[in-house]
């Protein structure tokens, strides 16, 4: 495919209002072209009455979290069906083949066609390790697309080598899988209550994995340019204040003080409900008094940054921030399109599959760089007593509804058990626009205030953390996924808290903890805090993904250092590329070493 303005090749095409709108290149009409033909659903089609969540309007939802002690076989069957046919409309929406294996602008994630064959693979590979299943369906399908993409540093761009198999060949291995995963779920061996060394957690971890996908595929789309995609009709719809006319509506923030609370972390491993690994495991903290913003930044609120300079001022960015910032050339959000010239601080909206007036009331979706340079620049206009910065963990168990510590209320304080998408939309004891309540974000007061005052702690936008991701004390890694948390307990991933309007199932769990590295974009921002409540950091196993502050000395220090190593130990062609160059200086520590032999020698 020839390199255009929208071809996908490094280029963010939400910077080009035309590329989303119109583009340079229109889909093809083919066998995937919008609206996907009968065949493209290889489990129960979006239809109500037919796949469980599919309302009478013909919009799909998700169902609430089952409970894997007091569940049948037939509810967890209409829980997969309900997270496979999520995966489907999402992804039918998609114009064509092409858009499928085209690859991500950023060149950090593989294309849609991996995670639309990933999902299932997973299934039939996690159902062999836990002795499920025997034999597999396909080997190089379970191979190539068994593992994903953890992009090392932003400027990582050697991930998108692969030859992918032909599109209708992943959709009959879809198919397949379906009718295999049914299968088990209603025939298998093996018995409620479902827990945690059981064979059959392998059936609800497949489950929630899915739903992982669901929502990481949700931003790879709205990465694509929209002309691209097609919103789907059983799609849920977007809030009302997308396309009411509402955009230039602006929410006052304040900061609320929140007394000193001890918390508890940690999911109780009888909890009946499935859970990853890093959830398990307890913690007591101490937080202290502290202040946070009463609503999630919103874009009204960092368009006041942007405006201002803030993304060509270095004094409000990290060294990994300014060095990411200025290797992508970031003026503004990632999801913003500008919608005029340059200097006129005019936006858009992206979202997955529509680009909209930019709602100044919606939580603003940005990067860990991107919120800690907006704190720097708040903290300098403001100067509160203490300098402005992201929540902590333990600040957010601090700040949720005290339902989500009822012990009385059981299961039920984890409101992702109790409600299906459709419900949160009214209720008044679960105020969050989670679960795909929406198929978009909506503003930042749109839902009612928890307990503790504060609006979205769940759900809307995932909340950025002061926090590396870490374990638990107690910490046991599970032998049916042994890499799902241990590799990213490095230093370099930020921990994730509350899910957004995507988060289904466990995601959207009060107990899920999440991670991301810094440069890394997810239906993500922040909550403003202030005080003296420190972060669970960890040993940074290297820099690339960074966010630590790093001293203009320290850096010339150690490319001093490399430009010595290279200099003495580095080959010749490496050091003098020109062959009468100076080579006095050269391997000079191995020169001395020999005539320091030499002269011993002779001295005996």
């Amino acid at each position: 495919m020839a390199a255009t303005i929208d071809s996908g090749l490094f280029r963010n095409p939400n910077r080009d209002l035309f590329v989303n709108l119109a583009g340079t290149k229109r889909p093809a009409e083919d066998d995937y072209s919008y609206p996907k033909q009968d065949w493209w659903w290889t489990g129960k089609p979006p239809v109500h009455g037919v796949c469980p969540g599919v309302n009478k309007d013909g919009h799909i939802t998700s169902l609430p979290l089952p409970n894997c002690a007091t569940a049948s076989r037939q509810d967890i069957l209409d829980y997969f069906d309900n997270t496979w046919t999520l995966t489907e409309v999402l992804l039918s929406g998609l114009q064509g083949r092409e858009v499928f294996v085209r690859t991500p602008w950023h060149q950090l994630r593989h294309p849609l066609i991996f995670y639309y064959g990933h999902v299932a693979c997973l299934y039939i590979n996690k159902f062999r390790v836990a002795g499920l299943l025997k034999e597999g369906v396909n080997d190089y399908m379970e191979q190539i697309m068994e593992t994903g993409v953890d992009e090392m540093s932003w400027d990582d761009l050697s991930k998108n080598e692969m030859v992918w198999p032909d599109l209708r060949e992943v959709t009959e291995y879809r198919r397949t899988v379906y009718g295999i995963v049914k299968d088990v779920i209603l025939n298998g061996e093996w018995e409620f209550p479902i827990k945690i060394d059981d064979p059959a957690w392998a059936i609800v971890m497949g489950f929630e994995h899915e739903r992982i996908h669901l929502e990481t595929s949700s931003v790879l789309m709205r990465e694509l340019p929209a002309h691209l995609l097609t919103r789907p009709a059983q799609f849920p719809r977007y809030h009302p204040s997308a396309e009411d006319g509402s955009s230039s509506r602006t929410v006052t923030n304040e900061m609320l003080d929140v007394p000193a609370t001890t918390v508890q972390l940690g999911k109780p491993r009888d909890f009946p409900s499935f859970g990853w690994d890093n959830e398990y495991g307890s913690r007591t903290v101490e937080v202290q008094g502290f202040k946070a913003s009463k609503f999630l930044i919103t874009n009204g609120e960092f368009l006041e940054f942007v405006k201002a300079g803030g993304y060509v001022n270095r004094s409000y960015w990290t060294e990994a921030g300014w060095q990411w910032r200025t290797f992508r050339n970031v003026l503004f959000p990632t999801f913003w399109v500008p919608d005029g010239p340059v200097g006129l601080h005019q936006y858009r909206l992206r979202l997955i599959y529509d680009v909209v007036e930019l709602p100044l009331s919606w939580p603003v979706d940005c990067n860990v760089h991107e919120a800690k340079a907006y704190c720097a620049w708040k903290t300098k206009i403001d100067q509160p007593a203490h300098p402005y910065r992201l929540i902590t963990e333990g600040e957010h168990n601090a700040i949720r509804d005290a339902s989500t510590r009822d012990l009385s209320k059981g299961e039920r304080r984890d409101f992702v058990m109790a409600y299906d998408g459709f419900s949160l939309q009214n209720s008044t004891d679960a105020p969050y626009n989670s679960n795909l309540a929406y198929g978009s974000q909506s503003p930042v007061d749109a839902m009612p205030a928890s307990s503790s005052g504060f609006h979205d702690v769940f759900g809307n936008a995932w909340h950025w953390s002061e926090d590396d991701f870490n374990g638990l004390d107690g910490f046991q890694v599970t032998y049916l996924y042994t890499d799902f948390s241990t590799p990213c307990l490095d230093g370099l991933h930020t921990m994730i808290l509350g899910g957004s309007f995507m988060s289904t199932g466990d995601e959207a769990s009060v107990w899920s903890r999440f991670h991301f590295r810094p440069h890394f974009h997810q239906h993500a921002g922040f909550r403003m805090c202030a005080g003296p409540n420190e972060a669970t950091q960890l040993p940074k196993q290297g820099t690339n993904g960074s966010s630590r502050q790093v001293s203009s000395e320290e850096g010339a220090s150690a490319e001093l250092v490399a430009e010595q190593l290279l200099l003495h130990y580095g080959a010749r062609n490496d050091v003098l590329p020109f062959e009468d160059g100076p080579s006095g200086a050269l391997n000079f520590p191995v020169r001395l070493a020999k005539t320091v032999a030499q002269w011993a020698g002779r001295a005996g």
